[in-house]
């Protein structure tokens, strides 16, 4: 396989172009592009041809000679006659200068890719010279799906490199911007200084901290990368490791930058077979040793990790270890399963709500009618009905005793948490004025919010994003 290399250090150098049929069209195309003086010498111009003339730097209209070859920088025989693309290169190689003949690999010293330019960005389609056919039809597709205004936010982007938006530091930031469907949007339309502007804001915004040594537990969603919140897609993109479930698909996982470690940790192998080990002597004393090798670790989870995942698990470790941790939630399947069906989960007169269970725990499928004590309540839009709500649960034959929390503007720069139980939360809602919206959940993994040490380790970690008011 030859290796795919960029035509540089051909500007202002003559390049012999022999030939002026639709081959040669295609092998000026790269030429022209690095800014080569190509010397096109044939007696016929096809129409392909023709609309390249204008920017050629010399045109002789007759029959290739072997005085043609020397002085130039390179030689590439595209006419229709074999023989005479062979005795070119022959020419050429005693010359020492490098050439080609067109669809004649033994008379190739390098091989043209077909090109897809948008401005800065190049794109080039290369068969080792096998067919070169393929390789033109696959640029005309990318030609048609690559759209033009890629070039003016190519440029932008460039711009801002030149004005010192460069380097590792900046890296989240560059992702934000070539993800950002306004800019794409405003360079559609044609306004490019709104466009430039925009991007302005995305690198003055502050980036989300993300620190070495920080563990990352992160919802993949249910598959297909289209459905990742744009958190994970930051924290993927700016990890050093990525510890992942078996079930987490390639293309989540292809979004990951080059340099970054990528280790199988699920219990089961890409075959879907149980692994030797269980996943869970390994995957937590791996979290804890890259953190504190100074690493941004991201555990990835299919779905969400707090949904039938071992982010709990994982969280009490970590917070044991002192490793500093986030969850980012991810889409789970039991919200994209019936989204993807067209089945809502509720619907006004239809069903008031739903219950998760699992169908593969150590005690095997959920069966019958859960027990309070293991069964977590989570109340949308109940702030306004929170003493009813909380009071029904305890009519149902729940324990006053019960821990239960609110959570308003979850994730917001805002949120608030406050903490309680099924007899004090209401109160302690009144009392902290918590903004709707807000979340009510209640069963035993809510103590976790109850527990003083947690408390602390949270609004540490979270910083002013989160305010905990304790009971």
């Amino acid at each position: 396989m030859g290796y795919p290399i960029q035509l540089v250090g051909l500007e202002g150098k003559r390049v012999l172009l022999a030939g002026g049929g639709p081959v040669a069209a295609e092998k000026i195309v790269p030429l022209i592009h690095a800014g080569a003086h190509v010397h096109l010498v044939t007696p016929d111009v096809s129409a392909e041809m023709e609309e390249w003339l204008p920017k050629v730097w010399r045109f002789d209209r007759r029959e290739v000679t072997d005085d043609d070859v020397p002085g130039a920088k390179v030689v590439v025989g595209a006419t229709d006659d074999g023989d005479v693309n062979a005795r070119l290169v022959a020419v050429a190689r005693e010359h020492g200068i490098l050439a080609q003949a067109a669809d004649d690999k033994p008379n190739c010293d390098f091989y043209s890719p077909a090109v897809v330019r948008r401005g800065p960005v190049v794109m080039t389609i290369s068969t080792d010279g096998g067919s070169p056919m393929l390789a033109g039809q696959l640029r005309r597709a990318l030609e048609a799906a690559v759209p033009r205004s890629l070039t003016d936010v190519a440029e932008l982007l460039v711009q801002l490199r030149e004005r010192g938006m460069k380097g590792l530091a900046n890296r989240g930031r560059m992702l934000r911007a070539l993800f950002d469907p306004t800019i794409t949007r405003l360079v559609d339309t044609g306004d490019t200084d709104a466009a430039a502007d925009r991007l302005m804001e995305l690198f003055d915004e502050d980036e989300e901290p993300f620190e070495p040594g920080t563990v990352a537990i992160v919802g993949a969603g249910p598959g297909s990368r289209h459905l990742l919140t744009l958190r994970a897609l930051d924290r993927l993109q700016r990890a050093d490791v990525i510890l992942h479930d078996a079930l987490v698909e390639e293309e989540v996982l292809r979004l990951a930058l080059p340099a970054t470690e990528i280790v199988d940790v699920g219990r089961r192998s890409r075959a879907m077979e149980p692994k030797a080990e269980p996943a869970d002597a390994e995957r937590i004393p791996l979290m804890i040793e890259h953190a504190r090798a100074g690493k941004r670790v991201v555990r990835l989870h299919g779905g969400d990790p707090f949904v039938f995942g071992r982010g709990g698990e994982e969280v009490d470790a970590l917070a044991e270890a002192g490793i500093v941790w986030e969850v980012v939630p991810g889409v789970s399947s039991v919200i994209a399963s019936g989204a993807s069906a067209g089945v809502p989960l509720t619907q006004r007169d239809v069903a008031k709500g739903f219950t998760v269970r699992t169908g593969h725990d150590t005690a095997g499928p959920t069966r019958g009618e859960l027990p309070p004590d293991e069964e977590t309540v989570v109340v949308l839009m109940g702030l306004g009905a929170a003493r009813d709500v909380l009071a029904g649960l305890v009519a149902e034959g729940r324990s006053p005793d019960t821990p239960a929390l609110a959570v308003s503007g979850a994730s917001r720069p805002g949120e608030r948490v406050v903490v309680g139980t099924l007899a004090t939360l209401a109160d302690r809602i009144q009392e902290a004025e918590l903004p709707a919206p807000a979340t009510l959940m209640i069963g035993e993994v809510a103590r976790r919010a109850l527990n003083e040490q947690d408390r602390n380790r949270a609004a540490a970690k979270r910083g002013p994003r989160a305010t905990v008011v304790a009971v």
